[in-house]
């Protein structure tokens, strides 16, 4: 007897619409095929990219960016989305009754609010942050506590009552840590210079704070230059993406390695981004996330920060005339606080384009060509305004 399932139950919505181009609303029978043969979408890592799609879904609607937004930026109906989200959902009831049982480690009886994937919302009070990597959660344990102790607004760790830092169950480690007043949903255009030259400045005060930090704590000593001529080199040769130019790739990486060292290093952010800083009705009220900090040239955060600017969604994007004000009114607030030298403001074009690159190479290896195909085109777009960006940098 032949078995009749619906559809829209077992197959992807991409690979439904492709059906129907042929047939719809009839019966098909698909026979059994070879055991030996390969499943729909394994040669080409289909299925890891919808399952990565999804995530990033996922976390858009838990940053509280509107379904209609994600519809358009994800090129899907909102029904698609909502069913994404849903199914997200789901895979997480059984979490939040585990993180409940949890949580009673700390005496706290409440239901978690997921803000992250990696993160909960705990009576709006507190912040469970969770690691399944031990060497960066003791990273950023230490982190928090020195710069706590130096009067930089980050959270606090909240301890356990027998003294522990963290809760460890079944491998995965959990840290409860006090919750910053504030959000870190900015809408941009509505940002003027001077919001922009205070963002430069505190920037500067946590690169000042992590000077102070590097001489008591162990971090993590990275060379980009060394990522650029190992395995970022490395993944464009063997995927060889058809938007990029090999000449492109080696002039860029040849140009980072003659100014490399010259570029002064120290403990960065690593992931400098509106979503890490915390503003309370418009005025800067914390740090958060410290679990990429690393030793690197200190103009990455600056070349990170800005170019994640001209990747905000549509609803927070700013033209780019403003973009060139905005790299303007930042380097000289940053400036203002610690000096960048000649050599630094030189090499953010080109910081810029390897960071691009940087990205390219790493959403390859995770099969994740949608996004690699966007750092692309950002390399494209700072290769094609260099003069520019680099005329705004000298006008500070």
């Amino acid at each position: 007897m032949l078995k009749y399932v619906n559809g829209k139950e077992i197959l992807p919505e991409e690979l439904l619409d492709e059906i129907r181009k042929y047939v719809e609303g009839v019966y098909i029978y698909i026979p059994k095929s070879d055991s030996k043969k390969s499943k729909w979408g394994e040669r080409t890592n289909y299925h890891r990219e919808m399952e990565l799609r999804n995530q990033h879904i996922y976390d858009k609607y838990l940053e509280g960016i509107k379904i209609s937004v994600i519809s358009e930026r994800y090129h899907l109906s909102s029904q698609s989305v909502r069913r994404i989200i849903s199914t997200q959902k789901r895979k997480m009831e059984r979490i939040v009754i585990m993180i409940e049982e949890l949580l009673k480690e700390w005496n706290i009886e409440c239901t978690p609010v997921q803000i992250y994937h990696s993160a909960w919302n705990i009576d709006n009070s507190y912040v469970l942050k969770v690691y399944d990597n031990p060497n960066a959660l003791q990273r950023n344990i230490v982190m928090m506590k020195t710069l706590h102790e130096a009067g930089i607004p980050v959270p606090k760790i909240m301890k356990l009552p027998d003294g522990r830092d963290y809760l460890t169950y079944n491998g995965i480690m959990y840290v409860l840590t006090t919750k910053l007043n504030g959000k870190n949903i900015v809408n941009l255009n509505e940002c003027d210079d001077i919001w922009f030259f205070e963002f430069g400045r505190i920037l500067g005060k946590l690169h000042l704070a992590f000077q102070e930090c590097a001489k008591s704590i162990s971090y993590w000593n990275s060379s980009m230059i060394e990522e650029m001529q190992g395995w970022v080199r490395s993944n464009l040769l063997e995927f060889k993406p058809e938007y990029l130019k090999p000449e492109d790739i080696k002039n860029s990486i040849d140009e980072l390695s003659e100014l490399y060292d010259d570029l002064p290093k120290q403990l960065i952010h690593r992931d400098v981004h509106l979503g890490n800083f915390l503003f309370d009705n418009g005025v800067f009220s914390g740090y958060i996330d410290f679990d990429l900090s690393q030793s690197n040239i200190r103009i990455f955060d600056l070349c990170y920060f800005l170019l994640g600017i001209l990747l905000e969604e549509d609803n927070n994007r700013v033209e780019e005339e403003k973009w060139y004000k905005i790299i303007q009114q930042v380097i000289r607030g940053y400036d203002s606080i610690t000096t960048l030298s000649d050599i630094e403001k030189n090499a953010i074009v080109c910081v810029m384009k390897n960071i691009e690159l940087l990205f390219v190479a790493y959403f390859l290896g995770i099969g994740d060509e949608k996004l690699a195909k966007d750092s692309a085109d950002l390399f494209s777009f700072v290769k094609k305004n260099e003069d520019k960006i680099q005329d705004v940098v000298k006008l500070e």
